[in-house]
This record gives C-alpha cells, sequence and structure tokens, in this order.
C-alpha cells in the first residue's frame, strides 16, 4: 500500500514539475529587447495585440506617466 502511495505522489510530482518547466517560455520585451521568462513579464492587450515589458520598463512607464498628473 505504501508502495502504491509513493508512486502516485512521485507521478504528481513528476507531472507537477513537467507542467511548471514547459510553461516557462522566453518572450522579448516590446519595449527595450529585454528577454525573460513569460511569468515574470507584464502583458498588455493593445488593439487585439499582447504586449509585453519588463519590470524596470513597467517601472520607467510609471515614471513617466506620474510627470502628466
Amino acid at each position: 500500500m505504501k508502495k502504491v502511495i509513493s508512486l502516485i505522489l512521485a507521478a504528481i510530482m513528476l507531472f507537477t514539475l513537467a507542467v511548471t518547466l514547459c510553461s516557462c517560455e522566453k518572450v522579448e520585451c516590446d519595449l527595450c529587447g529585454d528577454e525573460d521568462y513569460k511569468n515574470k513579464m507584464t502583458v498588455e492587450e493593445v488593439f487585439g495585440e499582447k504586449i509585453y515589458y519588463c519590470k524596470d520598463c513597467k517601472e520607467d512607464l510609471e515614471d513617466l506617466g506620474d510627470l502628466f498628473d
């Protein structure tokens, strides 16, 4: 019984690891060109197209927006 439970838990862990590693796709920041993993990028939809931008560009855009407030 313990062996079966161990095998099931091992299979679940391997599946979770595979899903996690496969979903980590690198994308390019549309503003500065730096590459980073998709889950670390901010995604916005502009005119029906997805725009990816990195943390640094997000901070720069927020600073630029603060100038106009």
